[in-house]
């Protein structure tokens, strides 16, 4: 997992939305870094680690929804909906990794069977020998656990694709309708709160920052 950029300028003697908008900026350039990777869906620590930044993204604007403008929840979805489409994407690779995982067992503990009973010289003649090689290869129950699982990841390695064109679209969504400049045009003026009552609060959540993992 990548690290998150360190966030300069944070001074406690600001108020929360002049320390907030300096976040928010590090963790933006942080999410679009990842973008050259998109096109490309065998970048996948890439793809993951765009995901990671997207969750520092939305839990920064989450935290300080509160001092700006309520239609940046509207933004707050549509960053989520980037991250939730990579989800997807790693969720079924998790699982096709697991899966081959369990066939490569199998298939190591079939062969040492296989390897047994073909070196077990006092057990029988080569044609002996042969015959239960044979039956122990062509096992119904073998074969049908290495089918059900090839086609479990047949299943999986489409949704993979489906969600990762489903990202593909919301990340061309999120350039062509310029993301980048309206949150920041939008982190760039004050909620209707009073200005007063902003800069009265504590910045100590502004100093420590959003958690960098979480569910969601």
């Amino acid at each position: 997992m990548v690290k998150a950029k360190k966030v300069k300028g944070v001074d406690c003697k600001e108020s929360v939305v002049i320390n907030a908008r300096k976040i928010v900026d590090v963790r933006l350039r942080e999410l679009l870094s990842f973008g050259e990777y998109v096109g490309d869906p065998q970048k996948i620590d890439e793809i993951h680690n765009l995901r990671i930044a997207a969750k520092r993204l939305r839990y920064t604007l989450e935290m300080f929804r509160f001092a700006f403008p309520k239609e940046l929840a509207d933004l707050i979805g549509e960053v989520k909906e980037v991250q939730e489409h990579i989800g997807d994407m790693r969720d079924a690779d998790v699982m096709i990794e697991r899966v081959n995982e369990i066939l490569a067992c199998e298939n190591a503990a079939r062969a040492e069977r296989l390897q047994q009973i073909a070196t077990a010289t006092g057990r029988g003649t080569v044609s002996q020998r042969h015959l239960r090689i044979r039956s122990a290869a062509s096992a119904p129950k073998a074969a049908r656990d290495e089918v059900a699982l090839y086609t479990l990841i047949a299943h999986r390695a489409g949704e993979r694709d489906e969600a990762y064109r489903q990202f593909v679209t919301a990340w061309e969504r999120f350039e062509a309708t310029d993301f980048a400049g309206r949150l920041r045009r939008m982190v760039g003026q004050e909620s209707t709160q009073e200005i007063t009552e902003l800069q009265s609060l504590p910045s100590e959540a502004a100093v420590a920052g959003p958690e960098e993992e979480g569910p969601g």
